[in-house]
């Protein structure tokens, strides 16, 4: 394994002897960089800017390509806990419910199939993770709002007006960040003319067909639902997330409420099984699907970004997760590799991220009208359009080459 488990009094020691990282950001991400670099003895600090460390959001799914880099730091136990092992893996038809099997337990080979969970436990775990190997270095209400360059080191302002000295910051700090803002300026997203709705609805409110262990994807001619079981604080329950095509809300945020009426009324027409996860879902969040040209680059002397910050996605391909994790694996062995000039571990960063990120975001994005087709509002033509487009050759097509990426292993 590329990371090795070490005694945390060793790492600490360690630590006092390495260079010094500050990440902006304790989202998925930055928390899995800092794990990452603190595992394989490089000092590091995360600067949050919320007052309380907590997710938004439904579900995720970590498949292959994220796990692997989670394995190798010691987490999937945690993570096997976390989640409930699925049966079958489907594509339905909006208003038919027709079903067709990609995953079949016991059947169908599983080397992809992803762990699926919720957002607010894998930050737990990553959360836990990091406090467990060195304690304290969270900071909460701390935002990182700019940052100063100097020949051997890098100052960042915070918010409160503290400034503080490192050898390199890392800006994970999400789709908004201050740290691409102080390289590039304002770079608004681009709206993609779709709404995402997420909720969560508890699994004993549902019929009991429900409660089968089956990830379902259910795709429509202007809409396409994913609804899979995931488990937390020891209860069951359905995730729903839900994208619709509609050009009348353009807030990229994720922490906006929606009410079930209108939720329900993006969904008319649909099958009575997402009616029934719509009506009893707990909380609605909703959020305008936006992209961004490519950046021409990421790094910055002594900064650079990871995650959202710089290569946010939309939801289609479920990568922005695994991007991220990715990301910070990749990080971490470049500055393993190239202690004493940062300057050149972070370009090395970049040069072995940029590539791949991009085409990932680009595939995503493509997706939104391989989801959402014609061809699926009438009967004589979705069995052939489904059957052509979920086919094993296809789905191979698709995702092999996203799941077969070794961030342990790939050349930087």
């Amino acid at each position: 394994m590329i990371f090795q488990m070490k005694n945390s009094n060793t790492l600490i020691q360690r630590l006092k002897q390495t260079p010094k990282i500050i990440i902006s950001g304790a989202g998925i991400g930055g928390l899995s960089a800092a794990l990452c670099l603190i595992e394989q003895g490089i000092d590091c600090e995360v600067y949050e800017q919320a007052s309380e460390l907590k997710e938004v959001g439904a579900g995720l799914w970590l498949s292959v390509n994220g796990t692997r880099i989670l394995r190798s730091l010691g987490l999937e136990p945690q993570i096997k806990e976390s989640t409930l092992e699925a049966d079958e893996r489907v594509v339905r038809l909006w208003d038919s419910g027709k079903t067709w099997w990609l995953y079949k337990k016991g059947t169908t080979s599983s080397s992809h199939a992803p762990y699926v969970m919720l957002r607010a436990q894998l930050h737990r775990i990553l959360i836990d993770a990091v406090n467990a190997r060195k304690p304290g270095t969270i900071h909460l209400s701390s935002r990182c709002v700019g940052f100063t360059q100097h020949d051997d080191a890098v100052e960042i302002k915070l918010e409160s007006g503290e400034v503080l000295r490192a050898d390199a910051l890392i800006g994970a700090d999400g789709l908004h960040s201050k740290i691409r803002e102080k390289i590039f300026g304002p770079l608004p997203g681009r709206f993609t003319k779709a709404l995402a709705w997420r909720g969560l609805v508890p699994m004993d409110r549902l019929p009991a067909h429900h409660r089968s262990r089956t990830v379902a994807t259910w795709v429509g001619p202007l809409a396409h639902v994913s609804a899979y079981p995931a488990r937390w604080q020891n209860q069951e329950w359905m995730t729903f997330s839900g994208q619709v095509e509609r050009s009348d809300w353009e807030i990229e945020s994720w922490h906006e409420k929606g009410s079930v009426q209108e939720c329900l009324s993006d969904f008319t027409g649909w099958h009575q099984d997402i009616v029934d996860i719509i009506k009893n879902t707990q909380t609605l969040h909703k959020w305008g699907l936006f992209v961004r040209d490519p950046l021409p680059f990421w790094t910055q002397g002594r900064v650079t970004l990871l995650g959202d910050a710089c290569h946010s996605m939309v939801p289609y391909l479920g990568q922005g997760v695994n991007m991220a994790v990715e990301d910070a694996c990749v990080l971490a062995r470049c500055i393993v590799a190239n202690p004493q000039d940062l300057n050149l571990a972070l370009k090395k960063y970049e040069q072995a991220r940029l590539d791949r990120t991009t085409r990932v975001a680009n595939s995503a994005a493509s997706m939104q009208y391989t989801f959402h087709h014609q061809d699926l509002a009438h009967p004589s033509t979705a069995h052939d359009y489904v059957s052509q487009q979920w086919s094993p050759e296809k789905s191979r097509q698709r995702y092999d080459w996203i799941y077969d990426y070794d961030a342990t292993t790939v050349s930087v």
